[in-house]
């Protein structure tokens, strides 16, 4: 393993061996965990990664799944033309007939009911709360609005308005709850979320360019807690951190990731008594150099989904994926393993004491001198895995049943997507 990798050889021993297990792999508390999703051709030595899956449609059981649109129930939504498609919004839907639907697209995905695994919903259409229903979105609250006006026909338009908003909110969370619920009684093992949720809509750089510090506005903050029907029900969170050109290379793409990063683990660590939710974040291989930045803000697990190319592109991003990202992979997963087991026994993950200080976690070589060890406890500490607690995770903690399963320290993830390089995006 260690020849084959050539630039990876600072890879342990122990990591190549678990990197060249199969899909059964145990799911294992650790630091960090790397997946690549295939859409093709296979452009890199797969063994440089933990588990491997695609999104395609002849790809089922794996460990991890994307749930499009058409792949899960009778998902609501408006076509680009302005044609409704099960109702064109939920509270115009059959519920019943939705969640009757859901066990068929489950069990065509993930057939073992024990398998343990990333569950993703991949609904983009609307969004749960009325007022982020802005262009092209509108069409939602148009549609709500109309089918208000069609029973109540003299009303005004501000009682028209907040009677629809009422009554899509209502149906929108009741259609995703108990399309949670669904699926995890259907899937107990898998880490079921929505994609992009939570968001942070921090994107007025192009407004503020001088003065933008990438925060998320207090308002969509309070209205990602107005979520929390949401954030109970998830076993993990998938958001994004997709950037804009006009951030690529910029100073402020930091600081877009940091607030879009920070406003999850927020939200991660708010909505449940005695545990995390596991966050894993999206983002693009363009993007790669700002990979960096989730070193910077105390982040220390994640998962590349890596749909492949084809020809030239494949072999650039082969090149790409076994070279500087390769090396870049295994000094960061390195270095947080490293810290694990220094600062938390193995037993948790490292956090930077201060998340906004510029605390790199990285290190040229695989070994620890004692001004590294010196550096880790001055700058980190220990966020325990289920089951331990105490400053080094030394004590075993009492049971936390409700707790998303042995994936759930994984903390924080990556999710690295190439598809959008080679192939157009789904409808």
């Amino acid at each position: 393993c260690l020849k084959q990798h050539g630039p990876l050889q600072r890879l342990s021993w122990a990591r190549c061996s678990w990197l060249g297990c199969s899909s059964g792999c145990p799911a294992l508390p650790r630091s960090f965990i790397f997946r690549e999703v295939t859409s093709g051709k296979i452009c890199s030595d797969q063994r440089i990664f933990d588990l491997a899956a695609s999104p395609n449609e002849g790809f089922v059981g794996q460990n991890l799944t994307i749930f499009y649109k058409e792949r899960l129930g009778l998902y609501p939504y408006y076509t680009r033309q302005g044609v409704a498609v099960n109702g064109g919004v939920p509270q115009n839907s059959s519920l019943s007939e939705h969640l009757a639907r859901l066990q068929e697209g489950i069990e065509k995905y993930i057939r073992s009911s024990t398998k343990e695994g990333l569950a993703v919903i991949d609904w983009e259409e609307w969004r749960p709360v009325w007022a982020r229903n802005w262009k092209p979105k509108d069409i939602y609250r148009e549609a709500s609005q109309g089918l208000v006006v069609q029973r109540h026909p003299t009303w005004p338009p501000e009682k028209v308005n907040k009677q629809a908003a009422f009554e899509f909110e209502s149906a929108a969370q009741e259609f995703m709850v108990k399309t949670l619920r669904k699926a995890k009684s259907f899937r107990p093992k898998q880490l079921w979320g929505f994609y992009l949720f939570p968001d942070c809509y921090n994107h007025d750089y192009s407004k503020n360019k001088e003065s933008y510090t990438g925060q998320c506005p207090d308002v969509e903050k309070s209205r990602n807690d107005q979520l929390k029907w949401l954030w109970k029900e998830s076993m993990a969170l998938y958001p994004s951190i997709y950037l804009d050109p006009l951030l690529d290379s910029t100073p402020n793409s930091r600081k877009f990731v940091r607030a879009r990063v920070m406003e999850a683990m927020r939200i991660s660590q708010k909505h449940h008594d005695d545990y995390s939710l596991p966050v894993f974040v999206y983002t693009r291989p363009t993007y790669l150099r700002k990979l960096n930045v989730l070193s910077q803000v105390g982040l220390h697990h994640w998962d590349l989904l890596i749909p492949s190319a084809s020809s030239e592109l494949c072999q650039l991003m082969k090149n790409y994926l076994e070279g500087d990202l390769g090396r870049y992979i295994v000094n960061v997963t390195t270095a947080a393993e490293l810290c694990s087991t220094t600062l938390c026994q193995g037993r948790g993950r490292c956090l930077r004491q201060d998340s906004h200080a510029d605390r790199p976690l990285f290190w040229a070589e695989g070994q620890l001198s004692s001004a590294d060890t010196l550096f880790l406890r001055t700058h980190f500490h220990c966020h325990c895995y289920q089951g331990w607690q105490g400053s080094g995770c030394q004590t075993r903690a009492g049971p936390r049943s409700h707790a998303p399963g042995p994936l759930a320290p994984l903390g924080l993830g990556v999710l690295l997507l190439l598809a959008s390089w080679c192939y157009p995006p789904l409808d």
